[in-house]
């Protein structure tokens, strides 16, 4: 049965123009939100919640762990809140980004920025400042940092601001309008995000993506479906069903129908989950790989170049002392592959999936590696070691943990090359520092192992070229790596070579002279037949094999490389003898070289004979007559000298002395200053929307709208000054209603020609229309002296203006149903 609405009760019962609010009943009207039922609005928030911790699951691989997961429900719970009040209460949107910001500043800390929280929840200085400065910063620290990034240095400000965002404005939408494709767009922007700054690695990319086209698919269905009873007002629904009731048969029906044909599609699509996977090698957009890295190894002097120094300035010095590693365990420095003739740099470039990798801001205190078997733990504590080089230990590193308060800044300058595993601090270490390390301990392969190994080509030809050498250098790396019939083997015969016929020696006084440096000069001169000295005396240099780790290390790597096979050098320290903390000096500072084998990795070499294999330098002898001058080679480059500290920064590895601390008013300057100027210009943005609205009344529109809307001006003044006009009031009751508080302001006057120019016969004349807006602005002015100063200041700010009155929307409904009803009759 059809039931239809009298006229007592329609749309057009009390129909009035909006200016002249009509009287009768005092219930308020209905809103979209308070028109649906609470199953309805149920919906919609469950729906909506589901896309959303969908499109949140995506931001896995970029944080590892269950924080991110934890601050993005708690951020959407909040959003949620947010937008149910302001649906209640019909917040408009400057009061709705007010509650976001006050949401953001009062409970963001536990969740946004924990590492500056004390205790990880307690709100302190350092995590309001985060909160104010990290949605403008999180995001370029996010990308540029390698995942996981962790919960340090305010990252998880993107899952926090992005999720709050989109659940505020999501729920929003769907609650109070009808356009729910538009609300469906926010978590669908979400997903998007959680694959620009995500990784090239998806997290269960069919599931998800099936189980977010079911739940949007049959979501806006019911949305839809209901929308569309709910106009119609189909004649088969009675009156104790709501056309979005599950008690409606039509819903119910079509709802049941296409329940079961998502789940069909779903489960084919799981079925044929393997087919739906991309192809091997298809790699997905990730912005994290467009980002240039912003710390350049180039910037810093070669470790090797440096190593001279470690055994004459610094050889009975503790560097730093190391607890948990095993006495002759290797612990890596920094990793060189690019070889300019004139030293070995450290690897690095602007592409982490290179041969050199690249150094990536690094989260402390996650796993860098998933879930891996068998690792260790040590602890370095630094003394008298101020680079930027971090000791490791093993084949790789999978965590570092700062330790202490003293250490908070290898936290927040901590990087990492994944290829080569060296670990940076762009700041320097300092005294006091410590941190942790779960490594995975190098294992020599086995001897079944080595017959297998074969050469890794691909890395060999990513590495960094090899500039013109020597012909020698090729043709004794061919000779000396023998006719052995493995790989493995011709690098045991090169080992074997170097390390049977060098002498060692560091050239310190009191041993045989032996230049510092790698350059080609240097490790040509150590191709000789024989090892020895170019003359007779102590001036004499050395000739063929005669060096230290830093010669021998190059030198080898050099002819590893000029034969086509992926080596690099390492400079380390070696972990002396004893236990507990052991102490690590100089003296213990060695290299060594890596060779890269397919399915296996970087396998050691030590090339690096007894030490107590130092030669004779001949003595002086007596000259009994003069000889002819004899011409010498050019002299072998000597080590540069050591710049004082103020000097190193622009070449050396040495950070730049710390600046002064701030004087402690700058800070609180800051920490005053940002929310100040933030208010300020929240309530600039109030007085130029104000500002726009006035001039839209008065320039826009016919007549007879321009005349009503400078009318409308005068009652959002009273608002805002304190006096607002009767809710079902015409303009001369309203004007005599507030002519008691504003008597200078001639409102009735202002009231009766509003009146003529609104439903006289014809449209008043520009002139006039000029005319009564400039009373208009007298008028407004006149009513700001009825008040204090700040009484005026607070009006002007106020947001009560802004708030739509009821009764003019319910008016206007009206009056288009009454003109509907009026051409209707006309027909």
């Amino acid at each position: 049965m059809v039931h239809l609405p009298s006229p007592a009760s329609g749309p057009g019962a009390h129909a009035t123009d909006p200016g002249h609010p009509a009287r009768g009943r005092s219930a308020s009207p209905r809103t979209f939100f308070r028109s649906r039922s609470r199953w309805g609005r149920g919906a919609d928030a469950v729906a909506l919640s589901v896309l959303i911790i969908i499109a949140l699951i995506g931001f896995r691989t970029v944080y590892g762990g269950a924080q991110y997961l934890v601050t993005g429900i708690v951020a959407m719970l909040l959003g949620l809140l947010i937008a149910l009040a302001g649906a209640r209460w019909s917040w408009g949107p400057l009061r709705i980004a007010l509650a976001v910001v006050l949401v953001h500043l009062a409970l963001g800390t536990p969740f946004a920025a924990p590492s500056r929280a004390l205790w990880g929840v307690v709100p302190t200085l350092g995590s309001l400042l985060e909160l104010l400065v990290g949605p403008v910063r999180a995001w370029k620290t996010t990308l540029t940092m390698a995942p996981p990034v962790g919960s340090a240095q305010g990252v998880l400000m993107v899952a926090w601001i992005s999720v709050l965002l989109t659940s505020v404005l999501a729920y929003s939408i769907a609650l109070r309008t009808r356009r729910a494709a538009l609300a469906w767009m926010l978590p669908f922007l979400l997903l998007g995000v959680t694959v620009v700054f995500g990784t090239t690695e998806a997290t269960a990319p069919v599931l998800r993506g099936i189980a977010f086209a079911v739940v949007s698919i049959a979501w806006l269905s019911w949305r839809f479906e209901s929308s569309r009873l709910s106009s119609v007002r189909s004649t088969i629904i009675s009156d104790s069903s709501a056309p979005g009731s599950w008690k409606n048969p039509v819903l119910r029906r079509r709802v049941i129908g296409g329940a079961l044909v998502l789940a069909l599609a779903a489960g084919t699509a799981v079925a044929l989950r393997e087919h739906l996977d991309p192809p091997e090698g298809t790699a997905r957009y990730a912005l994290r790989d467009r980002i240039v890295p912003p710390f350049d190894p180039f910037d810093y002097t070669s470790p090797l170049a440096q190593f001279r120094g470690y055994r004459m300035n610094d050889r009975e010095t503790t560097l730093f002392t190391v607890s948990g590693a095993r006495p002759g365990e290797l612990m890596p420095l920094a990793t060189l592959d690019d070889y300019d003739t004139e030293v070995f740099r450290v690897a690095g470039s602007a592409d982490k999936d290179s041969a050199s990798g690249a150094f990536l801001r690094t989260a402390a205190g996650v796993d860098l590696a998933g879930d891996i078997s068998g690792t260790r733990t040590a602890t370095v504590t630094v003394a008298d070691y101020d680079r930027v080089w971090m000791p490791s230990l093993g084949e790789r590193t999978t965590r570092v943990d700062p330790q202490g308060t003293a250490s908070v800044s290898i936290a927040e300058n901590l990087f990492y090359n994944q290829a080569s595993g060296t670990l940076a601090d762009r700041s320097g270490l300092a005294t006091g520092e410590s941190y942790g390390l779960t490594y995975v301990p190098y294992a020599e392969p086995s001897r079944a192992e080595r017959d297998r190994l074969r050469f890794d080509d691909e890395t060999a030809a990513d590495l960094p070229a090899l500039p013109a050498l020597d012909p020698k250098v090729r043709a004794l790396a061919q000779e000396w790596m023998g006719g052995a019939r493995t790989d493995f083997g011709r690098m045991v015969n090169l080992t074997t070579r170097i390390k049977s016929h060098a002498y060692f020696t560091h050239g310190l006084e009191g041993e045989t002279v032996s230049p510092p440096g790698h350059d080609e000069f240097r490790l040509v001169s150590m191709l000789e037949d024989e090892p020895g000295f170019d003359s007779d005396g102590p001036a004499a240099s050395p000739v063929g094999l005669i060096g230290d780790q830093e010669q021998l290390a190059a030198l080898m790597a050099v002819l590893a490389r000029s034969a086509g096979i992926p080596a690099r050098v390492v400079v380390g320290f070696e972990v002396p003898e004893g236990s507990g903390d052991i102490a690590v000096t100089g003296d213990n500072a060695t290299a060594w070289v890596e060779v890269k084998f397919r399915d296996r990795g970087w396998v050691r070499f030590d090339p690096t004979p007894d030490e107590d294999l130092d030669p004779t330098q001949p003595e002086e002898k007596p000259i009994d007559q003069p000889k002819p001058q004899v011409a010498q080679p050019p002299p072998p480059p000597v080590e540069p000298p050591r710049l004082p500290p103020e000097m190193v920064g622009e070449t050396g590895d040495r950070p730049e002395p710390e600046p002064e601390p701030e004087p402690a008013w700058k800070t609180i300057s800051l920490l005053v200053g940002a929310p100040v100027l933030g208010l300020a210009l929240l309530l600039a943005l109030i007085v130029l929307v104000k500002a726009m609205r006035r001039r839209r009344r008065r320039l826009r529109g016919p007549a007879h709208r321009r005349i009503g809307g400078g009318w409308v001006e005068i009652l959002d003044r009273a608002t805002d000054l304190g006096v607002p006009p009767p809710s079902r009031a015409t303009r001369r009751e309203a004007a005599r209603h507030l002519s008691s508080a504003f008597p200078q302001a001639e409102l009735e006057e202002i009231a009766r020609r509003a009146d003529r120019g609104v439903f006289g016969p014809e449209d008043m004349a520009q002139s006039a229309i000029t005319e009564y807006w400039g009373q208009i602005r007298r008028a407004r002015t006149a009513m700001g002296r009825e008040r204090s100063v700040l009484r005026r200041l607070v009006a002007a700010v106020s947001l009560r203006s802004l708030r739509p009155r009821r009764y003019t929307r319910r008016a206007r409904a009206r009056a288009r149903a009454k003109r509907t009803r009026r051409g209707s009759a006309d027909t």
